[in-house]
């Protein structure tokens, strides 16, 4: 087994505890940790793909980084907007 392999399994290995996470209910749609798998899984599957090409499935782990990307920006918005829903009741309640 060369390099790009077991970089490749990594990546399956971290696809499966992300999808076994929430069916689980370990994690939660917008947990920071099953993002950052979803992110890894498919970057570690391209890199090995980059070693022996397949197109569809380049195209398959291409569309999954950008639709957990979506996923990251709106996690990342929605806990903005907790923190700050957050911080103006703690305002409110000293005043």
């Amino acid at each position: 087994m060369n390099f790009p392999d077991v970089i490749g399994i990594i990546g399956v290995i971290s696809c499966l505890i992300a999808y076994a996470g929430l069916q689980l209910q370990r994690f939660q749609q917008d947990d920071l940790r099953y993002l950052g798998l979803n992110i890894l899984s498919p970057a570690c599957l391209l890199y090995s793909l980059v070693h022996n090409f397949n197109l569809a499935a380049v195209i398959t782990q291409v569309l999954w980084i950008c639709l957990t990307l979506v996923g990251l920006i709106k996690a990342m918005r929605a806990r903005g907007r907790r923190t700050q829903l957050a911080a103006r009741d703690c305002a409110e309640n000293k005043t």
